[in-house]
């Protein structure tokens, strides 16, 4: 489903590279946790999922397709096989959590009679069925997760990649969001997810990929989000459960694995200022271009009769509210 094949992906020329020589795959039906420090390469490793930046060299592979051959006149026909959830929900603040949803089906130009089908379901399936005429400053944050994983699902992808989608919520939020993403995965979506949350990975008992700059140090088939694996660096590299000095890893082992990480810091750093300056650019122009966007796409798929496009006022406000649910 998705194959990195010796990728190396790099930034700025001098710095460390985000990714070296990754090989990597995820089958289809996978549940993948990406654990790792900031800067490890997780938000790399997605962004060439979705084409959104190549590989200084080597090759990626998504759904059967190399992505060095996929002209950019079909990324978009790719992406729509690709579901993405992001940790500050990037939902339209002016459209309800219905159109919201709807936007994602409206710009392929999903027929309106199954539009008004798949919609209310998502809001069903998410939880929301009384809450889609809310708009997003209306719902909590995890309502607000729950309808940016309906909008990103509502395609029915065969891929969900999700960065850091509990990472603005509480605990109980948290475990909410998580179950949605199991059942999305059993339905046959192949589901990575980016995260620091060590109680989500913990919990589901998953597989877990650890980056440490650029490199894969850990595949756990049903891994933890801590490891005493000498090479990790999320519970202090070589050392056991119970906080003790792992005696098992030689002593110059665990002195080297101090001295490279030290070494790399002030690049990794450098590194992070331009991937997160990038995704900071994408963040802050994506609301607005989608806004303008969401109108346009509206009027051309489903002309004046767009679901939800005025909101009614008056005796037709119930009926209209029923038929959005």
């Amino acid at each position: 489903m998705i194959r990195f094949d010796d990728v190396t992906k790099t930034y700025l020329r001098g710095t460390r590279p985000a990714l070296t020589n990754l090989d990597i795959e995820f089958e289809r039906g996978d549940f993948v946790f990406l654990v790792g420090a900031s800067g490890s390469g997780k938000s790399t490793l997605m962004r060439l999922v979705l084409k959104e930046t190549a590989p200084t060299s080597g090759s990626v592979y998504v759904a059967g397709k190399d992505l060095s051959r996929v002209p950019s006149w079909k990324v978009p026909s790719l992406r729509r096989e690709i579901g993405m959830v992001f940790q500050d929900f990037r939902l339209l603040p002016t459209k309800t959590a219905y159109q919201n949803i709807e936007f994602a089906l409206a710009v392929i130009g999903t027929p309106r009679k199954q539009v008004r089908r798949l919609v209310p379901e998502m809001l069903e399936m998410v939880g929301l069925a009384d809450k889609g005429r809310r708009l997003p400053h209306e719902l909590s944050g995890g309502e607000q997760q729950r309808v940016a994983i309906a909008r990103a699902y509502v395609n029915r992808p065969t891929i969900l990649l999700a960065d850091e989608p509990t990472g603005n919520l509480d605990p109980a939020t948290s475990e909410g969001i998580l179950e949605l993403l199991a059942e999305i995965n059993g339905q046959g979506a192949t589901v990575v997810m980016a995260t620091h949350d060590q109680g989500a990975v913990d919990r589901m008992s998953r597989r877990v990929v650890e980056l440490v700059d650029g490199h894969v140090v850990r595949d756990e088939e049903h891994g933890t989000y801590e490891s005493t694996a000498p090479d990790s660096e999320i519970s202090g590299a070589a050392e056991t459960a119970d906080g003790e000095t792992d005696t098992s890893v030689h002593p110059e082992e665990r002195e080297t694995a101090t001295v490279a990480r030290a070494h790399g810091s002030r690049a990794a750093a450098a590194v992070d200022d331009v991937e997160d300056e990038e995704l900071v650019d994408e963040a802050e122009d994506a609301p607005n271009d989608l806004d303008d966007a969401f109108d346009e796409e509206l009027d051309d798929t489903f002309g004046d009769e767009a679901p939800g496009a005025e909101a009614p006022e008056g005796p037709e406000a119930a009926a209209h509210e029923e038929e959005a649910r």
